[in-house]
């Protein structure tokens, strides 16, 4: 996303909220520093922009989070 406005901010914050109620979590990946400063403002809470749900590449966010996963129970 390269630009975002108060519509989209709150779209976001409520695709947080629904993934959360499923144990889905959201991450962002190399966010742009306008589309970042709005949704700080936005993020009351501090619950959308924690420093472990940003990324630089995809593939850190991949690595990161597959590390993080446990692995199946195999039948």
């Amino acid at each position: 996303v390269s630009a975002i406005d108060t519509s989209g901010v709150s779209f976001f914050n409520d695709l947080r909220l629904a993934l959360e109620k499923k144990n889905i979590e959201l991450v962002l990946v190399n966010p742009l520093g306008e589309v970042m400063e709005k949704l700080q403002k936005a993020d009351e809470g501090n619950d959308l922009l924690r420093q472990d749900s940003l990324y630089l590449s995809v593939g850190e966010a991949v690595a990161s989070l597959s590390s993080s996963l446990k692995p199946a129970a195999r039948v």
